[in-house]
């Protein structure tokens, strides 16, 4: 079974040999369901530099990189396997002098991060999700959460109704990286479930969900990337507010001839375009959303109704509920794309 590498963090191997010495490192990438290519996609070597440091290291992070890319979320109500391209495999073999080591690597790598404090190569949990409680939509794209399992063990994850007038729903992951909806087909519409994710009938992790119908304002739907690099999905369900934002470059002309023709401009405004923004509000929400906020904050890659945008906040009080008896977020947003098309 692969370990789990988070590669937007440096991921760090190391050999040591005596001075002189040649580390190389044979470094297989690919998606599945692909197999392992023959040869390597990447050779990397470096000396033992001298007797005084006999360890040499790699950071595999950025290579993985190049093999995951998010475009858009696309929700599964029922279970399956995720998208192919949103992982890779890794496979590294380590030389000294060109014999090959006992010690190799073999990852699933994830566009996430670890935090400082969890220190380098940091191992997450095969629920690529933050335990928490969330509110989502009543209706349309709820939304999944990402499972990695291991063929010598029972995955199972259990849908327990918030509305005691509905049955409990299980089901059996099969998939090496496996998606589950937030909500059992079988319940949606019900006001919402509780989620037990079991290995071998032992409890990993629990998440509850909410469903909520907002009568008066607009919902907006934000897909992004989670700490863990798997699509998590944050719905805004109160005020929004837009906004529309300029930018162009002016430049001082030069006249003519001193008799210059008063109704043409001295100064010039080139290059003009615009984007637009806007604010959300979750709405009264959990105190677990300060760490999903957080994330948010830090994801290079969302969507708001699977259209791409940046954040343009750049600070939030992160609210507890012993000082902030009602939690709302409001943040703001930029569309990743100018107004006038200027794509050449």
């Amino acid at each position: 079974m692969a370990d789990i590498a988070l590669v937007r963090s440096p991921y760090i191997i190391s050999q040591s040999g005596v001075a002189g010495d040649t580390i190389a490192v044979e470094l297989f990438l690919w998606n599945d369901p692909d197999s392992q290519p023959v040869t390597a996609t990447y050779d990397l070597d470096k000396p033992i530099p001298s007797s005084n440091a006999t360890t040499v290291y790699f950071d595999l992070s950025e290579y993985a990189r190049e093999y995951i890319e998010h475009i858009n979320f696309t929700f599964n109500d029922t279970f399956g396997a995720a998208t192919v391209t949103e992982y890779c495999n890794l496979h590294a073999k380590v030389y000294v002098n060109g014999a090959l080591q006992g010690t190799t690597y073999t990852l699933l790598c994830f566009d996430g991060y670890g935090y400082h404090s969890e220190g380098s190569n940091p191992v997450p949990s095969k629920i690529l999700m933050t335990e928490g409680s969330y509110l989502v939509n009543s209706s349309g794209d709820l939304g999944d959460f990402t499972v990695v399992t291991d063929p010598a063990e029972v995955w199972t994850v259990e849908y327990r109704p918030l509305n005691a007038d509905f049955p409990l729903y299980t089901d059996t992951l099969v998939d090496e990286v496996s998606v589950s909806p937030y909500i059992d087909l079988g319940l949606v519409g019900t006001g919402g479930n509780r989620v037990s994710v079991l290995k071998d009938a032992v409890e990993q992790a629990a998440f509850t969900f909410v469903e909520q119908c907002e009568p008066k304002y607009e919902v907006f739907l934000c897909d992004f990337v989670n700490k863990f690099g798997t699509w998590q999905k944050l719905t805004f369900f109160k005020a929004s507010k837009s906004d529309f934002n300029v930018m162009s470059t002016e430049y001082n002309l030069m006249p003519d001839s001193i008799s210059y023709n008063v109704n043409k401009n001295t100064v010039k405004t080139f290059n003009i375009n615009g984007r637009d923004m806007i604010k959300l509000n979750t709405g009264w929400v959990d105190e677990s959303y300060s760490e999903v906020i957080k994330q948010l904050m830090l994801s290079e890659t969302i969507r708001l109704n699977g259209v791409p945008v940046n954040i343009t906040s750049k600070s939030t009080p992160l609210k507890k509920g012993i000082n902030d008896k009602n939690i709302n977020y409001e943040i703001g947003f930029m569309y990743a794309f100018d107004t006038i098309n200027n794509i050449q």
